[in-house]
């Protein structure tokens, strides 16, 4: 009898909390159903095709080419891998300095300074700025008669030294665009999740410290980064998980350069080759995802 009065209860709270957030789920099922039809179903497609020779056009006469796309990836589409080592480079070189400048604007903006929030506008315009009106003063910059060249030439002037200009049309040299691009547009947006994190850190802690004789050094890196470490691990897993997806600067600058979303752009939608395209796309999402997952083994605590 009891038992039966406990599942008859337990019925009716289930029955009850069905009643009382019925409205929830049917406002999550529009979102659902966009997620299914626009990210889920095109990641299966994605991963299909790329065993088809499909020519983006139409499905009559596609075949099945089981792993032919990988193999000629890896045996012919040199020009990928070439996308793939200037990505690489890309990232390595973006990410570490975005991330330690971003936090130092923040530690020299969180201050209370006269014209604080004046320069922490200055320093946010490059984030909101189009990538198309980046890339136009960017190409001033780096034309061969343009400022950052001419400051090449000085240097190699002044001090005999043999630096290269940075010139677009040069494969050798092209890839600095865009890292120059993105080391200069990339600091605003961390800056303001490193200010937030700042504000959060205990002050009264921070004044112990100072109390018991911690210089500013120590206060920092004993204090002050532990607590906005879940801050910085977040922006550099965003920023290793959006760098190696780097497309628009290179048709903007026009550099004479490749990554492998490029390749992806003339394989897939400059060219006909829909499967291949996508068989180097599941091959860029496989690169990421390792990257991903060691740098989330490299941290040991878990925030999200």
């Amino acid at each position: 009898m009891v038992n039966e009065t406990a599942n008859k209860e337990s019925v009716r709270r289930k029955w009850k909390f069905t009643q009382k957030d019925y409205l929830g789920y049917l406002f999550v099922i529009p979102c659902t159903i966009i997620f299914i039809m626009f990210t889920l179903v095109p990641i299966v497609l994605v991963f299909v095709l790329a065993l088809t020779d499909f020519n983006g056009i139409s499905f009559e006469g596609i075949q099945f080419k089981e792993f032919n796309n990988f193999k000629y990836i890896f045996t012919t589409g040199i020009e990928f891998w070439n996308g793939m080592l200037n990505i690489v480079i890309y990232t390595f070189t973006t990410v570490p300095y975005t991330i330690v400048m971003s936090l130092v604007l923040a530690l020299i903006v969180f201050k209370k300074l006269p014209l604080t929030k004046v320069f922490r506008g200055i320093f946010y315009i490059p984030g909101i700025t189009s990538v198309i009106a980046s890339a136009t003063v960017w190409r001033y910059l780096l034309d061969g008669n343009g400022i950052i060249n001419n400051f090449i030439e000085f240097l190699n002037g002044a001090f005999g030294a043999d630096f290269s200009k940075i010139l677009l049309n040069n494969s050798a040299t092209a890839l600095w665009g865009p890292i120059l691009m993105a080391c200069w547009g990339s600091l605003g947006g961390n800056m303001v999740l490193f200010i937030a994190a700042l504000g959060n850190v205990p002050e009264s802690v921070q004044e112990a410290a100072k109390v018991d004789g911690a210089s500013a050094w120590r206060t920092f890196f004993s204090i002050t980064l532990p607590c906005i470490w879940p801050a910085i691990f977040f922006a550099s897993t965003l920023a290793l998980i959006g760098a190696p997806q780097m497309f628009e600067p290179i048709l903007a600058l026009d550099a004479n350069t490749t990554t492998p979303v490029y390749e992806i752009y003339k394989t897939a939608v400059k060219g006909t080759s829909v499967g291949l395209g996508c068989a180097q796309s599941v091959l860029l999402f496989i690169f990421i995802m390792i990257i991903t997952f060691f740098f989330q083994r490299f941290n040991k605590e878990s925030y999200f």
